[in-house]
Order: C-alpha cells, then structure tokens, then sequence
C-alpha cells in the first residue's frame, strides 16, 4: 500500500488557500552548497548534484517586504518549532533561496489546533503560529487514535497475513 504524503497534503491546502495567486514553492532546499561543487559544476548543476543531501523547509513565500519559511505539522507540532529553530540557522548560508531578495525572514508553523505550552515556545523562539484545519484531518486523527490499539494491531496482522498468503504487496 503507497505511503500517504499527508503533511505534504497539508501544506499544498494551506499555500493554496492562503495565497492562491501563487508567489511560493513547496519543499524548499536549504543550507550551503560546497563551493567544490559550484566551482566545478556552477550553482545550479551544483544545487542538482547536492540536493538529496540538503534538508528542505514544507514552504517559502515571498513578498517584497517579508520572506516567510513555513513548516507544517500534523501530529508531532513541538519538532516543527524545531525544525523552523534548525532551519533559521541554515538560512545564511543558503544562497539559492527562490526570490529571496534580502526581505526580513519570518517563520511560521501550520497546525490544525493549538496546545497552550507550544503556542508559547513558538513565540518565544520568534514562530508565528497558524492554525489551519482542513476537512480530512479530523478523520486522520480519529484513524491514529485507534492506531496502537489491540483491535487495530490484530486487524492489521490479519490483512499483512493475508497479502503474504495472496502474494500481494
């Protein structure tokens, strides 16, 4: 069964019904490209050659006076203040950011609800926090509740059980 890029899902909903009139990119590539690389290859085979090594951020948005990282969580929120506190760190020495013209940065944090705790570690480490809901979410999370019960856990070895005895992947 193919693995379900939710979070991707998410992102794609909150750019797109955040700013339909475009002025983003999804899965952006941060950090320093060895200069080995550019001076052998020049900047964009470089950024090609390097690009499985380079952690990406979900989203960047430009605008002419702020240019916004985003990272969008479902389950696990607190790592996306986190990875938004690791990727602050990358951004000087990213020399490719798309459109990034010297705009102040922001970082930003997409979630479908809100714990009182992390709400206050984002702002105190400089994340703005959007709650965005999306209709399916609700039904991914009843999904996940259920995950690691005894119920489920028999269910699921029964079906990996019968694609063994079927052959099916």
């Amino acid at each position: 069964m193919p693995r379900k890029e939710r979070e991707r899902r998410y992102i794609s909903e909150y750019m797109m019904a955040t700013w339909p009139e475009g002025s983003w990119q999804l899965n952006v590539e941060l950090g320093a490209i060895p200069p080995e690389y550019v001076t052998r290859y020049g900047q964009e085979r470089a950024a090609a050659l390097y690009r499985p090594t380079r952690p990406r951020v979900d989203a960047v948005r430009w605008e002419k006076d702020r240019y916004i990282l985003i990272e969008a969580k479902i389950r696990d929120i607190k790592a996306g203040i986190g990875d938004l506190s690791f990727y602050r760190g990358m951004v000087p020495d990213t020399v490719d950011l798309p459109f990034y013209d010297g705009q102040p940065i922001m970082y930003r944090l997409v979630v479908p609800w809100m714990i009182d705790w992390i709400q206050r570690s984002a702002t105190a480490s400089g994340i703005d926090v959007v709650v965005f809901e999306a209709e399916w979410i609700s039904a991914y999370v009843e999904e996940r509740k259920h995950y690691f019960s005894a119920e489920y856990r028999a269910a699921r070895a029964e079906k990996m059980r019968l694609r063994e005895i079927l052959g099916v992947d």
